[in-house]
């Protein structure tokens, strides 16, 4: 949002202050100010001249010698604009000025005659791109004078940060900084002039509202003329300068009214409206409404529109219709101010996707008096500008908004201790009313009554007064000094631990990145994903979104997966080795409790190698899972799937994933698995990729050994491969578990690294690699002992049908 300095001067008296000043005490105390800029700069030379004689240039047909008067003397200048004339009051740059865009002005000949500086076009001024023709200006406008002050440029524009003025309805108008600058700098706030002559008449328009609930208070004021003159100069630079492009008078009044107070107006051609009446109501059933930009929208029942007596002409709050606009040929009009519900206007405006200066507006829930109050300062205006229109003096009015103005008790004691300092009583009393607030005492205490404007949705506690006195007074007054409290470390929760850990190993130890998705299901990963895939015919319940971001994520997510299926999609165009992990959760409305949905804190990790070999895939992200299990300090094995899978899982290509428990039966808390093919076709992905789903809460539940320190080992291991032949039916787990049962705890690690079918592997049957390391805490072992372990290890597998691969 901007603010121009010229205008807020109007309010208040804001003489002998810099803008620097006047952006940091408004940062201070009011909101944050990003910067300031300052028109008119590089125009400082250039003067309002009088063109007093104008020849045709005696070589040349298209060029003008013309004699100009600029305050301090008579120039001769060649012009070539077509438009340049005797009398006319234009834009002189003498020679030696520099223009804005760069260009330094000497003397020179053109066609023989010599130029004694420029008649200027509105481009060569660098305002705006018109450059067919010079800068006309107003007759009255004084010779000699600078062009920035004759044009009102001598102006400043400060930007707001609109984030830090959403919770202050009162401050979307220049009226309410206002207020602000006068309570700052201690300076009375000018009235501002309205219309008091104006009476509500119920009477004098139909008006009927159908749904209070939306449209508590609507007004309407009449106004006809035969023509009316074109928006005053003045009026159209203050527009342009906060960023408002020029119209027409009647559209141009509304907008700076609505800038100037905070509340939008809205103009109808009165004779465009059908059954000469106003209704507002809930949109019909399929029903449209072109709007003023050209475009045909699609209601919902859920809209609030303003309608005549046979079709919506405005969307409430949000944008006026292209059908009741008001045009070049229009004679009446119909001023619309009202109070719209905040909710209703910004759902509306968020499902049609309009963002409008009314929306920004009417989403803060205005003060009830704003209305009337724009209605008058409107006909105030349009009296001034053009005396000739008829303003109707009652205006229509139908429903009633009761402005509320609450009294809250503040504690001088408690306020001094908020702020950290002693603070007088009359102080407190003082910045409040400052800004609009009433004060009375009341015994020890103060009993404020909130003004209207800050009563909404704005200061309702005692907090808040002080939070009003604190930023007033300066917060540079608290004074600097540390807290002192008794800080203990709070201990981290364990799913919190266990998610920040598995995510770090998988991060930093096996070189995945960390992928962070959205929380909803798109009509896409539905149907490529939980829909018709074998084992689930059905799509399965999901939690529904009643205001979803876009029209295609109405769900809350069941999986984590299709959403690491397309970022691995997406990378595997650039990328040939992609790895994504993601931690988060899933919402399973089956496992509901209370009025809440089950939720499923879960880490999905994805990996794919361009032209690699799925199984090695498989077994490259089994090594990655027991590094990320041994990370959270848990042991695992890989047992064959019960029950069903999930649709991301290869059916034959699928281990679970299970943590044992001494002395009971191991728990499952994962699954690792070749993606399916059908899944891997619909989300386009060629490459061999697989998959890995982790539930983390238990993995969190899961009992751990403490951490305990060991010393590094001091003696080498020594390592023997191990390549057996197991019939399909073996699985690793089972193979590895009798492995280390051998091995005894002389056997330190044990890796598989290669699995291989078919040549002279006999079919039902498998080549499994291990690489085995043994190591002792007190010495290095002997070639002799290390044979021994090593072959109570293939004597036990032969027992079990494993047998060396010769």
């Amino acid at each position: 949002m901007k603010l121009s300095l010229r205008w807020l001067c109007e309010h208040v008296d804001l003489s002998g202050l810099a803008p620097e000043q006047i952006a940091h005490e408004l940062t201070m105390k009011t909101a944050l100010i990003e910067g300031f800029e300052k028109q008119g700069e590089g125009l400082d030379e250039v003067r309002v001249g009088h063109v007093v004689q104008r020849e045709k240039h005696p070589n040349a047909d298209r060029l003008s010698f013309c004699r100009v008067d600029h305050g301090g003397g008579v120039a001769e200048v060649v012009c070539g604009a077509p438009n340049v004339a005797a009398g006319q009051r234009i834009a002189y740059a003498p020679v030696g000025c520099t223009l804005p865009g760069g260009l330094r002005l000497e003397a020179r000949k053109i066609r023989g005659l010599l130029s004694n500086g420029m008649i200027c076009s509105r481009k060569e001024l660098g305002l705006g791109e018109e450059s067919d023709g010079i800068l006309v200006l107003p007759d009255d406008a004084p010779i000699g004078r600078p062009i920035a002050e004759a044009l009102g440029l001598d102006d400043v524009v400060f930007e707001i940060d609109n984030k830090s003025v959403t919770h202050r309805a009162d401050l979307w108008g220049h009226r309410g900084f206002a207020r602000e600058l006068a309570a700052i700098f201690d300076r009375p706030l000018k009235p501002l002039p309205i219309d008091k002559t104006l009476a509500p008449d119920p009477s004098a328009y139909p008006v009927r509202l159908d749904d209070p609930g939306g449209c508590p208070l609507y007004l309407g004021l009449r106004v006809e003329f035969e023509a009316l003159p074109p928006t005053p100069a003045w009026m159209a630079r203050r527009l342009e300068a906060v960023g408002m492009r020029p119209i027409s008078l009647l559209v141009d009044l509304s907008n700076y009214v609505m800038l100037e107070t905070g509340q939008p107006t809205h103009p109808f051609d009165e004779e465009r409206l059908e059954g000469r009446r106003i209704v507002v109501r809930p949109a019909r059933p399929g029903e449209k409404l072109k709007t003023i930009d050209g475009q045909s929208r699609a209601l919902s029942p859920s809209d609030l529109v303003i309608a005549d007596g046979e079709r919506a002409v405005a969307l409430a709050g949000v944008m006026g219709g292209a059908e009741s606009e008001v045009r070049s040929g229009t004679r009446r009009v119909l001023l619309e101010s009202a109070s719209f519900d905040a909710a209703r206007v910004r759902r509306s405006a968020a499902r049609l996707g309009l963002r409008t200066e009314a929306v920004a507006r009417f989403e803060k829930t205005l003060d009830a008096t704003l209305p009337e109050l724009a209605l008058r300062r409107y006909a105030s205006l349009l009296r001034s500008i053009a005396p000739g229109a008829k303003v109707h003096p009652g205006f229509a009015i139908a429903g009633a908004v009761h402005a509320r103005m609450p009294t809250l008790a503040l504690r001088p004691d408690r306020a001094r201790l908020k702020l950290g300092y002693d603070l007088p009583t009359d102080e407190m009393a003082r910045r409040l009313e400052s800004i609009g607030f009433a004060v009375r005492s009341d015994d020890d205490d103060l009993a404020v009554t909130v003004p209207t404007f800050r009563a909404r949705r704005d200061v309702t506690c005692e907090d808040d007064l002080i939070e009003e006195v604190g930023r007033l007074s300066g917060y540079e007054r608290v004074p600097a000094a540390l807290p002192r409290a008794d800080v203990r470390p709070a201990a981290a929760a364990p799913l919190r631990q266990v998610a920040r850990d598995a995510v770090l190993a998988f991060v930093r130890e096996c070189g995945f990145a960390e992928h962070v998705g959205y929380s909803f299901a798109t009509d896409r990963h539905v149907e490529h994903y939980h829909h018709g895939h074998e084992g689930h015919g059905e799509t399965r319940p999901f939690v529904r979104l009643t205001n979803s971001r876009t029209a295609d994520a109405t769900r809350l997510r069941r999986s984590l997966v299709p959403g690491l299926l397309d970022a691995l999609a997406r990378n595997l165009v650039e990328h040939a080795d992609v790895r994504l992990v993601e931690c988060g959760r899933e919402y399973l409305p089956e496992r509901a409790e209370g009025e809440l949905p089950g939720e499923r804190h879960v880490l999905a990790a994805v990996r794919a190698l361009r032209g690699g070999e799925p199984a090695a895939l498989v077994l490259d992200l089994r090594t990655d899972v027991e590094t990320c299990l041994r990370r959270v300090r848990l042991s695992w094995e890989g047992r064959r799937p019960q029950g069903e899978l999930p649709p991301f899982a290869h059916p034959g290509r699928a281990i679970e994933i299970a943590v044992p428990r001494p002395g009971g039966e191991a728990q499952v808390v994962g699954l690792l698995a070749q993606l399916h093919p059908e899944v891997a076709r619909r989300f386009e992905i060629a490459e061999p990729a697989a998959v890995v789903e982790l539930d983390l809460a238990q993995l969190a539940a899961e009992p751990r050994p403490p951490l305990r320190m060991e010393p590094i080992p001091q003696f080498p291991p020594a390592r023997r491969d191990l390549a057996v032949e197991a019939p399909e039916a073996a699985t690793v787990a089972e193979i590895e578990r009798e492995i280390r049962a051998a091995g005894g705890e002389r056997l330190a690690r044990v890796e598989l690294f290669d699995v291989y079918r078919g040549g002279k592997i006999a079919a039902g049957r498998r080549s499994l690699a291990f690489r085995l390391e043994y190591r002792a805490a007190d010495r290095t072992l002997t070639d002799d002992e290390v044979n021994g372990l090593h072959q109570r290890v293939v004597d036990r597998l032969a027992k079990q049908g494993v047998t060396l691969r010769t």
